[in-house]
Order: C-alpha cells, then sequence, then structure tokens
C-alpha cells in the first residue's frame, strides 16, 4: 500500500522530485535519439531513463529512501561513464552536477570515494580528447567542485545536526511545558526536567534541590540517577559558604563550578561519600524565583573530571527556567488552593474544605454503620469586644479561640471557621454520648477563660448546638440546619451552654456552664 504524498517525509517527496523530473527531461532526448536511429545515445538515453524511473517507483512503492538513494547516485554515475565512453569528451560537463548531487543521496565518506572514481575514470577515458591546456583545468574544477561539495556537505549536516538537537530540546520543552500547565505535582515534572538533561549531556547525573519552608536548608527534590544512599546523605542540609556546590549555590546565588571535587576545599567533609558514590566534577545553577529569592539549587555531577562548555551552560540555564516556573506554579496552585480552602485568619478549614470534610465522614458513617457529631459553636458577645477593642482586638480572641477548640478535639475530628465567630466541630468515629457531653464540657470551660487583650482580660464564652447524624437528619444541609437551630436555642437559653438537637421534638437538652 502505497503513502499519499501529503503524507511523506520531506526525504521522500524530494527524492520523488528529483528522479520524476529527470524522467521526464531525458524522455525526449530517448524519443530523439530513437527516432534518429541513433542506437548509441538510444542504449545511453534508455539506460538513464529506464534506471531513474525505476527507482522513483521503488521509492514510491516501497520509501527506502537510503537504499534508493544510493541506487540513483550509482546509476547516474554510471550513466554518464558510459556516455562519456560512447559519445565521447562532449558530456564530460555532467560529472558537475553528479559530484554535487551524490553528496546529497550518499554518506559524506562514501560520496567523497564514488567521486573520486567517477572523477578519474572520466578523465582517463577524455584524457587524449582535450589539450594540455584544457585537461588539467577539468581535472582542477573537478577537485574543487569535489571539495567545495565536501565542505558544504560537512556544513549542512552540521547545521541538521544543530537544528534536531534544538527541535528535540523544544519538544522536551514543550512536553516539559504541558505538565506545568496542566497542573502536575513537582514529584512528576522535576524528573522530567532531569532526563532531558541527563539525555542532552552525555554522562552527566542531575538532582534537584529545593529549599525549605524556613528558607535554611535544601531538600531533594528529585535524583533519579544518583545512589539512594547519596540523596539521603545531603538531604536537608544548612544552607551556607562552602558546603558543598549545592548549598554554595543557594548561599550566593551564583553559579558554583568544581572541576575536581577531591580537591575542592568546600568537599573535605563529602570526600568518602563521594568517592562512595563514584563523583569526580559538578556544578551547580541556583534556582532564583522572579522575586528574587532562592527556591533551591540544580546540581549536575560527572563521573570523571570534567569542565561544562558554553553552550551547556545556556541548556543548563534553560532547564533551570523551566524548573523555576514548575516550583513558582506548584507555589501558587498552593497558594490558591489555601486560600479557597481555609480560613486566611485562623487557618482552620473554611465553608468548602469542611462540605469535602463533612461529606467524606459522613459516608464512612454510612459504610460503618456508625453515627457522627456536628457541634455548632458560636461565640457569646463577641460583637462587644470588636466594638469596645477593635477589630485587632477580635482578630486575637478568633485567632485564640481557634486554638483553644483544636486543644480540645481528637485528631480524627474536624474544626472549621464558617465565618464571623462562628465555628463548627465535626466529630467522628462513633463517638459515645458520654464523651460528647464530656466534649461540651471541655470546650465551654476552655472557652469561657479569658483572653489576655491590650493588657486587659476579656471574657467571651460560646454557646453549642449538636446534632447527629443520621438519627437528626438524613442529609448534610438538614444536619447542619439542625446544629444551628440548636446553638440559637443555647443562645435563647442564657448561652454559655451546650445544647442537642432531638429530632421531631422541641426537646432541648441543656449542660449549662455558666459561671
Amino acid at each position: 500500500m502505497t503513502v499519499k504524498f501529503q503524507h511523506r517525509t520531506l526525504e521522500d517527496k524530494i527524492l520523488l522530485a528529483i528522479t520524476g523530473a529527470a524522467t521526464i527531461v531525458l524522455s525526449p532526448f530517448l524519443v530523439l535519439s530513437i527516432l534518429a536511429g541513433d542506437i548509441a545515445n538510444s542504449l545511453v538515453d534508455v539506460v538513464a531513463v529506464g534506471g531513474i524511473f525505476a527507482i522513483f517507483l521503488g521509492v514510491w512503492f516501497t520509501s527506502r529512501i537510503k537504499l534508493f538513494s544510493g541506487i540513483f547516485a550509482f546509476v547516474a554515475q554510471v550513466t554518464i561513464l558510459i556516455g562519456i565512453h560512447v559519445k565521447g569528451a562532449g558530456l564530460i560537463y555532467w560529472v558537475f552536477p553528479i559530484i554535487i548531487a551524490s553528496f546529497y543521496l550518499l554518506p559524506t565518506l562514501i560520496a567523497s570515494l564514488f567521486n573520486f572514481v567517477l572523477i578519474t575514470i572520466a578523465c582517463f577515458l577524455t584524457f587524449q580528447q582535450f589539450d594540455s591546456f584544457t585537461f588539467p583545468r577539468i581535472i582542477a574544477s573537478f577537485v574543487v567542485t569535489n571539495l567545495f561539495s565536501l565542505i558544504f556537505s560537512v556544513f549542512m549536516q552540521n547545521k541538521n545536526r544543530q537544528l534536531s538537537n534544538k527541535d528535540k530540546v523544544n519538544q522536551i520543552h514543550n512536553n516539559i511545558l504541558e505538565l506545568i500547565a496542566s497542573s502536575s505535582k513537582l514529584s512528576k515534572i522535576l524528573p522530567a526536567i532531569i532526563n532531558g538533561i541527563e539525555n542532552e549531556i552525555p554522562n552527566a547525573l542531575c538532582s534537584v534541590l529545593l529549599v525549605d519552608k524556613k528558607g535554611r536548608r535544601l531538600l531533594v527534590g528529585a535524583a533519579p540517577s544518583l545512589p539512594n544512599y547519596y540523596n539521603q546523605a545531603i538531604d536537608g542540609l544548612t544552607i551556607g559558604h562552602g558546603i558543598g556546590a549545592w548549598a554554595e549555590a543557594a548561599f550566593s546565588s551564583k553559579r558554583v563550578v568544581v572541576p575536581d571535587i577531591a580537591s575542592h576545599p568546600g568537599w573535605v567533609d563529602w570526600t568518602e561519600l563521594t568517592q562512595k558514590a563514584q563523583l569526580a566534577s559538578c556544578w551547580s545553577e541556583p534556582i532564583i524565583g522572579n522575586n528574587g529569592k532562592i527556591l533551591g539549587s540544580f546540581v549536575i555531577y560527572f563521573r570523571k573530571q570534567y569542565s561544562p562548555k558554553t553552550e551547556e551552560f545556556k541548556l543548563i540555564e534553560q532547564f533551570v527556567n523551566l524548573t523555576r516556573i514548575a516550583i513558582e506554579r506548584e507555589k501558587a496552585d498552593k497558594l490558591i488552593w489555601q486560600q479557597a480552602n481555609y480560613d486566611s485568619l485562623t487557618y482552620l478549614p473554611n465553608r468548602n474544605l469542611l462540605y469535602e470534610h463533612l461529606a467524606s465522614a459522613m459516608t464512612q458513617a454510612d459504610r460503618e454503620k456508625k453515627e457522627l457529631a456536628v457541634a455548632m459553636l458560636d461565640l457569646d458577645k463577641f460583637k462587644a469586644v470588636n466594638d469596645t477593642l477593635g477589630h485587632a482586638a477580635g482578630d486575637i480572641v478568633l485567632v485564640e479561640c481557634s486554638k483553644r477548640i483544636k486543644g480540645c478535639i481528637r485528631k480524627s475530628d474536624i474544626a472549621a471557621r464558617l465565618g464571623g465567630d462562628e465555628f463548627i466541630i465535626v466529630l467522628r468515629d462513633a463517638i459515645s454520648p458520654e464523651d460528647i457531653e464530656a466534649l461540651g464540657r471541655k470546650l465551654s470551660d476552655a472557652l469561657a477563660k479569658p483572653y489576655f487583650i491590650q493588657d486587659e482580660s476579656v471574657y467571651c464564652t460560646a454557646s453549642i448546638g449538636i446534632a447527629f447524624y443520621p438519627s437528626d437528619a438524613a442529609d448534610m444541609d438538614a444536619l447542619l440546619k439542625n446544629a444551628d437551630q440548636a446553638m440559637y436555642k443555647a443562645k435563647a437559653r442564657g448561652r454559655n451552654s451546650v445544647h442537642y438537637f432531638a429530632s421531631g421534638s422541641t426537646q432541648i437538652t441543656e449542660e449549662n456552664n455558666a459561671p
């Protein structure tokens, strides 16, 4: 089955175009030779047209470019030599385009050998047909043509290799950018960046170290080609001057190149470790964010002493920039998620995250045939704190209140701030009624203790309403509504108390802890 022309490679199209055009151009000469009864010319033209057309068909039906390129070059050279032998020196000038074409159709070395044979045989067949002035100049023109074609071929091969490498690097860049754009995790992006560099720089062993939250230490972000014991040894090392290339680069915000680790004073403490890992040289690029802060260090090791080349520095800079983008993108994603799901003042889960956690807890309760409880909590007389001491004082109360709530509940429970002075607690894992009552008293006692603000003692108790799932409500909205109703009943009955919602009844069980 043949491949459609538009789907063929560029090499396919070029060879088809050349052989097709050559067949069309030479066919009239074949017809004229046959009509003129010139047997010699007819034989030469038949060989040329037939051979070239056969190559056209071969490429069209098989797409075996290398094979038919070689056959085309061979047929062209043989045909012109036959033509020179039959018709004389008048055809020798066809040798020039064949010399040039050979470097396109054949590998450089093979083309040079074929052209040498072609020139030698062509000169041997015609040397008696030229005078002593013309023949040396023809030889010289053949040699010069072959030499320039050779140089141009080598130049174009190097250029194509550079373009191919650039295309390859661009493809790696695009793949990494796609990972970043799709918000993939750093655990997936960083190994992809490292693999890209290690494929482009032979024998390189790379790692990415990330600055910790406090900005004091470097943590291993990815190092797939380095031994685990090495990664474990350098994980968490302090950023500072003279501590390996990675810590030095992060400390100075400058590139650090160490051609010989064994003789470098900054690696004295790591000599045994680097020898065990067979690391002889390295360089490190700082990863600097757009705000000028250090995000990490990109480290490239070699098992032999090595000094990086200029183009390798440029390549690493490109990948370091990608690493920066990936790190900042993940930080931005985390910040957005944090802002969307956590209260910015108390750092408790907000309404959005609460709904996710509560839905999960309700599903678990259904699966395990157990109950869970929701406690709605509202601070009593909180408005008075804001009005008398200011909103800054109110914020201090809210932050301290959140800490006291977290100090009263279990790790499996969930505390969230709904807004204002309203909090909610999800009590999961089959807590008993006795435990609920004990927790209610514990919360009331903790929140009733004074808050020390501006050298004053501020008192701010809480009203708490509790509802159970599934006994008090069959869905999340009803559960929250019933807990909220119980909380308002607590406020209506004097505040600083805990009340339970009783499904189907107006009865409220009060646990008043007012002093």
